[in-house]
């Protein structure tokens, strides 16, 4: 274990899975690497005294609680985007994703924050003077032609490629959540399978890819060459967390999905599905350390996409 650092520096190489307890001052964040399976228990400071949003993207989003002043953080550098001040705190449970590449002058950039408790959104422009809010109305007619309605993020996949944000219009069975990410430029679609009511085994894992060469439809694939997903989310799932990196930039094993189990709230495991060997093996990084059940799941720090 390591001691608990101010520097900026990372403790572990990314990808990393963090487990954070919040308020509590001593060891509150431990982190995983899956690259080299170490733990450290060294303070990011950052996320301990700011409300931070993980995107799947890389980058982080940042808000001061006190002044409201918020920024994007890189991980692996540290490096920081300034964004406008915030008119009022950020939604209790949200979830933020970036439109594309921050720092690319040819994308037109947006950072959206979608509040999970109600149908709306904050949305600001790389280099824009302020956060905008928005309100939507999504509905959908059921088999019985019952009107539902639809909330964009909470218990959907949603993910942004080449400027586009896209979300699932499809309502989530028991047994069965849903993963959209991106990667390489590409749409995918994971759904994890559990075996009957027992949300500690995981029956089947299957990966499918948005074919927008003519109507938009999902094709299943195989597999998924030199990538690795990171799946995780919110407890019970009310949001689901997808993204991706290099295996071969991280010396990790390609055709690899790292799932933690975000519906079983007290497990904390990570479940890693060999796709082309058809195998599972179950990380437990935090078993034995007699954490007590953290405010949220633990969640995935990554390299950008730069």
């Amino acid at each position: 274990m390591e001691a608990a650092s101010s520097s900026g520096a990372l403790p572990l190489p990314l990808p990393l899975l963090v487990h954070d307890l919040g308020t509590r001052s001593d060891d509150s964040q431990t982190q995983f690497s899956i690259c080299n399976q170490a733990l450290s228990t060294a303070a990011i400071e950052l996320l301990r005294d700011f409300r931070c949003f993980e995107t799947p993207q890389g980058w982080v989003l940042t808000l001061n609680p006190a002044s409201l002043q918020t920024f994007l953080w890189r991980p692996q550098d540290s490096k920081k985007i300034d964004l406008p001040t915030a008119k009022q705190n950020f939604p209790r449970s949200g979830k933020c994703l970036l439109s594309g590449n921050p720092i690319s002058s040819s994308s037109d950039c947006a950072v959206l924050v979608l509040d999970l408790d109600t149908p709306a959104m904050l949305v600001c422009k790389i280099g824009g003077s302020e956060w905008d809010s928005f309100s939507y109305e999504l509905s959908m007619v059921s088999k019985n032609n019952k009107t539902l309605e639809v909330h964009m993020a909470k218990l959907q996949g949603i993910d942004a490629v080449a400027g586009k944000v896209y979300y699932t219009f499809s309502g989530d069975a028991l047994g069965v959540i849903e993963f959209s990410l991106e990667s390489c430029g590409e749409l995918f679609l994971v759904v994890v399978f559990f075996l009957g009511h027992n949300l500690h085994r995981i029956a089947e894992v299957a990966v499918y890819k948005m074919d927008f060469s003519g109507p938009s439809e999902w094709c299943k694939v195989d597999g998924i060459g030199d990538s690795v997903f990171l799946l995780g989310g919110d407890f019970i799932g009310a949001s689901n967390f997808g993204a991706s990196c290099s295996a071969s930039d991280h010396g990790l094993s390609g055709n690899c999905i790292n799932f933690v189990n975000n519906i079983a709230a007290e497990e904390n495991f990570v479940h890693v599905i060999d796709l082309e060997k058809g195998t599972e093996e179950v990380l437990r990084p935090f078993r034995h350390k007699g954490y007590p059940l953290p405010l949220r799941p633990p969640f995935w720090l990554l390299t950008t996409h730069d």
